[in-house]
């Protein structure tokens, strides 16, 4: 290979570096964004929840046999 081939040869991987690292931010930033929907939709789903099941100051495993025994209430229906 002439010494042209290999300077082009070494942009090119270089420029798949480049490519490599722009994806892995773009996914990151893609992951970043579905944690952050995510919780906002856990946080205003427990306040609905709160608000209209009366679980105000219940602790998680309170609410969870609350959650239980409704979800097993509609099943038998």
């Amino acid at each position: 290979m002439t010494d042209n081939e290999l300077k082009q040869l070494e942009n090119i991987r270089e420029k798949i570096a480049q490519m490599k690292s722009r994806e892995k931010a773009i996914l990151a930033r893609d992951r970043a964004r579905q944690r952050k929907e995510r919780t906002r939709r856990l946080i205003q789903n427990g306040a609905l929840a709160e608000k209209y099941l009366g679980c105000e100051g219940m602790k998680p495993v309170e609410f969870e046999g609350v959650l239980k025994t409704m979800s097993e209430n509609n099943m038998s229906k």
